[in-house]
């Protein structure tokens, strides 16, 4: 694996910049289709080295406001999913403190966000989750678990949490009547046909001053420019969509995040670098709307 996130030092020669932690979770434990987001984590981090670290768009490097310590990769505990996230729930508390450390998460399967929501949410209790995904992720139980990467979104429900979802484009019934009937929940479909800028607005709106955890799921993405997902579905965000929307999006106390879900495809580095791409866009829209506030 490679030993840098973005080809960047992981040290500040600087004292003002951010420390980001990157922790790789190449776990696949309740896949339900298509294989491999346990090769995510490094096909990521492989392809961040291929990006520029400075945003044309918005004239600034990502460097000149943060740097990387990349973490060991946390590995699957056989006993099975919900002991490997407890596992992860360990890891953090042992090692990290939730009102300083911001911790970039690459999975692995969407089951893995649980643990990470939980570990901020016991530092902050009105911590809000934005998720970036094509399926709800709200069934109380799949294939015989509720800690299914089909049933994460409503464990941190559960936790208290409010949730924003983006892009969601696939639900069961049982997670149609969750959306509609909780008031914790945020919902914006694709066939509302609302602006970037519109839904960046109602998120500020909802989260305000309130800490934001942001969880993307690869599938989220349109399949043309992230054909590299276990359960694809048409219809989704494309690039520019989301480049607006999340160049709106600030200024926001984001707290951590995670990209999940992305399942490399061979000889086809375009969905590692679209994921990688995006997670420089969040960062580097996220910096810039903090040098201007």
């Amino acid at each position: 694996m490679q030993s840098k996130f973005f080809d960047l030092p992981d040290f500040a020669s600087l004292e003002n910049k951010k420390k980001i932690w990157v922790l790789p979770v190449p776990f696949e434990g309740t896949v339900s289709y298509g294989t491999g987001t346990k090769k995510g984590p490094e096909a990521i981090i492989e392809a961040s080295t291929q990006i520029e670290s400075f945003d044309p768009e918005l004239a600034i490097s990502l460097e000149e406001y943060c740097y990387f310590k990349l973490l060991p990769e946390i590995n699957r505990n056989v006993h099975g999913v919900e002991f490997f996230l407890k596992d992860i729930e360990t890891f953090l508390r042992n090692n990290f403190v939730p009102q300083n450390d911001f911790i970039c998460t690459l999975g692995g399967e969407h089951s893995i966000t649980f643990p990470l929501v939980k570990f901020y949410k016991q530092a902050y209790k009105d911590l809000v989750v934005l998720q970036i995904d094509a399926h709800a992720d709200l069934r109380n139980e799949y294939e015989g678990s509720k800690y299914s990467h089909a049933c994460v979104m409503n464990r941190c429900l559960e936790l208290g949490c409010e949730i924003i979802q983006i892009g969601i484009r696939s639900v069961c019934k049982e997670e149609w009547n969750l959306i509609k009937n909780s008031p914790r929940i945020t919902t914006f479909f694709p066939w509302e046909n609302l602006s970037p800028s519109q839904v960046a607005e109602k998120c500020k709106a909802i989260i305000s001053k309130r800490p934001l955890y942001l969880t993307f799921d690869a599938d989220g993405l349109d399949p043309s420019i992230m054909p590299g997902v276990g359960t694809p579905e048409p219809g989704g965000i494309s690039y520019e969509w989301f480049k607006t929307f999340i160049s709106e999006l600030w200024p926001l106390n984001l707290v951590g995040m995670d990209f999940c879900e992305l399942a490399p495809q061979p000889f086809n580095v375009l969905s590692q670098s679209v994921a990688a791409k995006c997670i420089f866009k969040i960062l580097t829209s996220f910096f810039y709307q903090q040098k201007r506030s």
